[in-house]
């Protein structure tokens, strides 16, 4: 950063214009569910619906009956597609972060974002297909604004860790506007046409960002938030270090086989929770409609449980790579336990285990996708985040559609152990990584141990050689 000694307050005005804009921006796809019941209202979709002929015995009228099965159907196939193109396409978005600079990527992003927000806007019951385009490009926003907002970090050097997990936190905290809206929509404040420009207006704080506080190759146009590449990185950068060598690394393989797998808890909940809240309430739709909106509205405590990860990765890393991975230990022992947790909780059919399982997502989420980027952030090189992030989150993205599979295990809330129970013995597998990085550990500091030793004979001998003289 230039003057970066006379100017310490542009990190952190940086830091803090980013943290707002991934609130807003960055995770929205994940809140899309709320708006399930506020689209019939402009009769999206409304094509789907069915009328069927009911007789009342009683009155010896018929009484036409609308299902409109086939509309949910097509908002849960939206939701679907989002969530994919938010994981699948993190690698493109990473390599494009790393080789054009993160100021590149975010302007990608302003992009797909005014195409998500006007199809929304100017959705009709005639152009319903609009819908598909705007949670996909959503979430390609998304993901693009998220990889872009990591680079700040950089600037942080003491405190990447934390940094990123705070980064992560507010990407969490994105999914409680469509809540938001859902309230708004519901009591006639607002029409969802007018919401959808609002958001897309929000590219002028993107656009504010990128060219504010994120850098990129080309010679014009700086950022106030130019990186200067110190003497320890350049010699990061003159060595044989290569993405292949780093994506090949046992550590990095660990992270991505621990999200991958205890992804599947995170995920399949969103997805069921109504069929679970259904089955617990007995079918109480008023209950159904509170359950959901709290699910969305409390996502909002991600941003304060994710420096908690940030603390765990940076406690103490200055003492060195024996340090580091006693802390990466820690979390993803804290991750495990909490997933494992939430598939013992989930497996219930008691009413009393929604919030259990509710409170129990908020922090395994957050510990879970918080702490890995975290780690990733921490660990490696600067130059390799964008591309590991992005490698790490298209195998998380690419995994998860097994999520179909399990879902064909049971949909219903009385069948829903089936599935539950083997995302469980999938986390239950992943505590053989868990030996893995402890072992790691233990080797590492018995190495350093020994390596200490052998500097005290050697200058032990030293020393007495030159006493002898």
């Amino acid at each position: 950063m230039d003057d970066q000694a006379g100017k310490p307050y542009l990190k952190i005005i940086g830091l803090i214009w980013i943290l707002i804009e991934c609130s807003l921006v960055a995770g929205n796809i994940f809140g899309f569910a709320s708006l399930f019941t506020e689209l019939p209202r402009y009769g999206i979709y409304q094509s789907e619906c069915r009328s069927s002929l009911e007789q009342n015995i009683l009155s010896e009228t018929n009484i036409t009956k609308d299902t409109c099965h086939g509309q949910q159907a097509k908002y849960q196939l939206a939701f679907a597609l989002g969530i994919a193109f938010y994981n699948v396409p993190a690698m493109v978005s990473g390599m494009i972060s790393d080789n054009f600079g993160p100021r590149s990527l975010k302007l990608i992003a302003i992009i797909f974002h005014l195409i998500s927000w006007l199809s929304l806007g100017f959705i009709t019951p005639d152009r319903s297909w609009l819908l598909m385009i705007h949670t996909m490009f959503l979430s390609l926003s998304g993901i693009s604004t998220l990889l872009a907002s990591f680079s700040i970090s950089n600037h942080f050097v003491k405190s990447r860790g934390l940094v990123t997990a705070l980064i992560s936190g507010s990407q969490l905290t994105g999914s409680l506007w469509y809540a938001v809206f859902q309230i708004l929509i519901g009591k006639g404040l607002i029409s969802l046409s007018t919401l959808s420009f609002i958001w897309a207006s929000l590219s002028v704080l993107m656009f504010g960002s990128a060219m504010l506080f994120l850098d990129w190759p080309f010679n014009f146009i700086d950022s106030t938030l130019k990186s200067k590449i110190t003497k320890k990185q350049v010699k990061t950068i003159t060595t044989d270090d290569t993405l292949i060598k780093h994506l090949t690394s046992p550590l990095f393989i660990v992270v991505t086989l621990f999200l991958s797998a205890l992804l599947f808890t995170i995920s399949f909940l969103p997805i069921v929770w109504p069929a679970w809240i259904s089955y617990l309430t007995e079918s109480n739709s008023e209950s159904i409609t509170r359950y959901t909106f709290w699910f969305n509205m409390l996502a909002g405590f991600g941003i304060f449980i994710a420096p908690l990860c940030g603390f765990i990765v940076d406690f103490r890393a200055h003492r060195g790579y024996t340090q580091k991975m006693f802390n990466i230990s820690i979390l993803q022992t804290i991750t495990w336990i909490g997933c494992v947790s939430l598939c013992m909780v989930c497996m219930q059919q008691s009413i009393t285990a929604a919030p259990i399982a509710l409170f129990i997502l908020i922090i395994s989420r957050v510990l879970l996708v918080a702490g890995s980027q975290a780690l990733i952030a921490t660990v490696f090189p600067p130059q390799f985040i964008g591309s590991l992030l992005g490698v790490m989150w298209t195998i998380a993205g690419l995994i998860s559609f097994a999520i179909y599979a399990l879902l064909r295990l049971g949909n219903t809330g009385k069948d829903l152990w089936r599935p539950w129970a083997v995302i469980l013995l999938l986390c239950i597998m992943m505590g053989g990584h868990l030996i893995q990085v402890w072992v790691l550990y233990i080797k590492s500091k018995t190495e350093k141990k020994s390596q200490s030793s052998v500097i005290d004979e050697e200058e032990m001998n030293t020393l007495k050689n030159s006493n002898d003289n």
